[in-house]
């Protein structure tokens, strides 16, 4: 193996090295958001597009998941 082989081996184990720490990294930290901790969920209720009216009530003891979003 000739040195310029050795070199780009090296970098390029380097490379890896670093991009696996830095997953690492990132896999640390706060353990922030998640599920409430048994806490009841506030009332909600709405009316969907099509003019029926849902609240929270009605899913009562079901999984349930709202997903907010923004269009900006």
């Amino acid at each position: 193996m000739t040195n310029r082989h050795r070199n780009v081996m090296a970098a390029a184990l380097g490379f890896v090295l670093i991009l696996a720490l830095a997953a690492l990294a990132g896999c640390g930290g706060s353990k922030g958001g998640g599920e409430a901790g048994g806490e009841a969920a506030p009332g909600f209720s709405g009316v969907t597009l099509d003019g029926t009216e849902v609240s929270l009530d009605g899913y009562l003891g079901k999984p349930l998941v709202l997903a907010f979003t923004a269009s900006w």
